[in-house]
């Protein structure tokens, strides 16, 4: 009996964190869209940031569209992965550090949780209209809709996500993660070399669908780095209190 009870705990363990998981991902798709700012002042902020992007020499998402539209059936490819590798990618990687890399697991996802929380901070502070919207004008185009007929505005997707929560793009967030951390726990060249592709076709997937900015994926980049230095931080805070449990602040922290 007590070797079946030992079975069950990692088992249920391990469903207990996966519900967590899940729990966590669900509050914060729901909050985003809880959060959306005024269609007046994201197409307003979509247009500075356009305007910036030119000044500084960054403002490429045409010229990188204008490319992927020469290849229907790339258009069609990167529609898809848009829509499907976000949400398939990322709990595989969760999975995979779960069960092979268990020791840095909890840092990893602390920091990713973190991440999310900052990034929902961002989109109520400063909505940004996708270029999907706002940059008509610039000649991009809404490759989702006019390509592979799917209108993230209208129906039951439309409940579900910030219509102006461009900045920062956390498609891009949770790519650079994976890669990073991919790349750092991974044996073998080839799969490091497939960690750090991830968000490098990511990149490519949310600009040529005209579904975010230059800046959105550095954006996206800081806010998953502040996530991991947040949770650092507090480790290091944690640790430093448990070494010295007779300071009074320390045991607040605890």
């Amino acid at each position: 009996m007590l070797r079946a009870l030992a079975r069950r705990r990692p088992r249920h363990a391990w469903i207990a964190e996966l519900s967590l998981f899940a729990l966590a991902l669900l509050v914060y798709q729901a909050s985003r869209s809880l959060v959306i700012g005024s269609p007046a002042t994201a197409f307003e902020n979509a247009h500075a940031l356009i305007a910036f992007e030119k000044q500084a020499g960054l403002f490429v998402e045409a010229s990188i569209q204008d490319r992927v539209l020469d290849h229907a059936g790339l258009v069609e490819a990167l529609n898809v992965f848009y829509l499907t590798a976000h949400w398939i990618v990322t709990p595989l990687f969760f999975i995979w550090l779960y069960r092979r890399r268990r020791a840095v697991y909890p840092s990893v996802r602390n920091a990713f949780l973190a991440a999310n929380g900052i990034a929902l901070v961002v989109f109520m502070l400063y909505p940004v209209a996708p270029p999907r919207l706002a940059g008509g004008g610039e000649g991009l185009v809404d490759t989702l809709h006019q390509v592979s007929g799917v209108d993230l505005h209208g129906g039951m997707l439309s409940g579900w996500f910030n219509p102006y929560a461009a900045v920062p793009s956390m498609h891009f967030g949770y790519a650079a993660l994976i890669g990073v951390v991919g790349f750092a726990l991974l044996r073998g060249w080839h799969l490091r070399a497939i960690a750090l592709a991830y968000p490098a076709v990511v990149f490519l997937t949310i600009v040529g669908t005209a579904n975010h900015y230059i800046l959105d994926a550095v954006a996206g980049g800081l806010v998953m780095a502040l996530g991991a230095v947040a949770v650092t931080a507090w480790c290091a805070r944690r640790d430093a209190c448990r070494a010295e449990p007779q300071m009074s602040n320390c045991s607040l922290a605890r």
